[in-house]
């Protein structure tokens, strides 16, 4: 999402594809909630603020219903849940606080919601905390719109240029002013007006030469532009002045990896590395660094990062794809032995995924039955359609038709969206032309 994408104005209701969507739904409702809970569940000024969002009367009635079943959940649920202290929370100086701080964050992470909310979780807040600080970062960014639009409506924006106030100069602005130029010229370099949105950096810059951000946009402009040696100059003097600012070392990183060749390697994992001394489960750092171990060989390193990436990064494809690259090149004995260790380390929602990678590892290494074990003990333990999914397949390989059959329509019981998948499953290619099979995956 850009920086003035959320919340436009419109006199008549949202588009029903932007207002069913599910990231609208998360952000209205999040807003609705907000303004219901701060005023004990009076549906009055909520109504006003949907109103001001562009939402109709019927709309809005759909956002509320849905978010006072949101609040009623998580009343329940948040029993579970600490977080800040309520008193804390709700004080003045705190929203104060964790606002600046997000607002900050925002900007530094290029606009990036998702960043914001992983802070907030790490300083301690529970998901009702963070939704509400999230619905309220994202009205202040609502302000800086109708801020912009003020400013275009009374001639200081020509068009869509946005002209530097030749008055503007470092002993006369303030932090905020520098903040907005950055934010302006990042608007423009995201609509594609790069020439505008240099000048505006530049003026940024010009007003406070420590204005790390209008560096690392003005590299950000320069990659666009595909001039890498010059966006990595402009990166680098953003790093001079705060060598530790994550997410501008991961967007070098980035750059590094996509023109990697042998003179910027070292570069490329002096930032990988710096990146996890600050960050050591930063995602991206870590897929970056199992990459170049891998290229070297390296498996012992290579095995110690993926450990990190999937004990905090289970869920994700790139995980568990990287776990079972890993454990493939290791002697089959040893591979075994560290699912064992490494299930010892992790909580228990990690150690369930991880036996599934094991029942993975086991179906590639041709040792179908110790597979089907593992997948029928994980069912034992929570049932999943994948896990019969599964088992199915190895029951085909073993050309054992009936039972595979039996396991795909329990499979299809579960979870019915996985007939399109076995349907053009190449493992299952044998069976496309069985009634039985035609039958289940209708």
């Amino acid at each position: 999402m850009g920086l003035f994408d959320f919340f436009k104005k419109k006199n008549t209701g949202i588009e029903a594809a932007k207002f069913n969507s599910e990231q609208f739904q998360n952000e209205i409702c999040a807003l609705a909630m907000w303004k219901l809970e701060e005023n004990n569940g009076n549906p009055n000024i909520a109504i006003e603020q949907l109103k001001e969002v562009g939402l109709n009367d019927e709309q809005i009635q759909l956002v509320l219903k849905r978010a006072n079943q949101i609040i009623q959940f998580q009343k329940q649920s948040n029993s579970n849940q600490i977080g800040i202290p309520d008193n804390v929370f709700k004080s003045d100086k705190f929203q104060k606080e964790i606002l600046d701080n997000s607002f900050e964050l925002y900007f530094k992470s290029k606009h990036n919601y998702e960043i914001v909310e992983q802070d907030l979780t790490k300083q301690g807040l529970n998901n009702y905390q963070i939704q509400e600080i999230l619905a309220k970062l994202k009205m202040r960014i609502n302000e800086m719109v109708d801020s912009f639009q003020s400013e275009l409506d009374s001639g200081v924006i020509s068009g869509i240029k946005v002209i530097p106030n030749t008055e503007h100069t470092k002993d006369n602005v303030d932090t905020d002013q520098v903040d907005q130029y950055i934010g302006f010229g990042a608007y423009q370099m995201d609509r594609g007006d790069l020439d505008n949105a240099l000048e505006l950096f530049d003026k940024a810059i010009e007003l406070d030469k420590n204005a790390t951000l209008a560096y690392a946009n003005k590299g950000t402009l320069y990659a666009k532009k595909d001039d890498k040696n010059k966006a990595l100059e402009f990166y680098n003097k953003a790093l001079e002045i705060e060598p530790n600012h994550v997410q501008i070392l991961e967007t070098k990183m980035n750059l590094l990896f996509e023109i990697l060749n042998e003179s910027n390697e070292k570069e490329l994992i002096d930032t990988v590395k710096r990146i996890l001394s600050n960050n050591p489960i930063h995602p991206n750092a870590l897929v970056c660094i199992i990459q170049v171990y891998l290229k070297e060989n390296d498996l012992d390193n290579a095995l110690i990062s993926v450990k990190k990436l999937f004990a905090n990064f289970h869920t994700e494809n790139v995980a568990v794809q990287f776990l079972l690259d890993i454990f493939h090149k290791l002697s089959n004995e040893r591979a075994l032995n560290e699912f064992v260790v490494f299930k010892n380390e992790i909580n228990n929602d990690a150690s369930y995924q991880l036996d599934y990678c094991k029942g993975l590892y086991l179906m590639d290494m041709g040792d179908y039955e110790n597979s089907i074990s593992t997948f029928e003990e994980l069912n034992k333990e929570q049932e999943f359609s994948w896990n019969y999914y599964q088992i199915a397949i190895l029951k085909n390989f073993q050309k054992k038709t009936d039972e595979c059959l039996s396991f795909l329509k329990k499979t299809f019981e579960l979870e019915p969206g996985l007939k399109e998948d076995a349907k053009q499953l190449p493992y299952l290619e044998n069976l496309f032309a069985d009634r039985t099979f035609i039958e289940i995956t209708k």
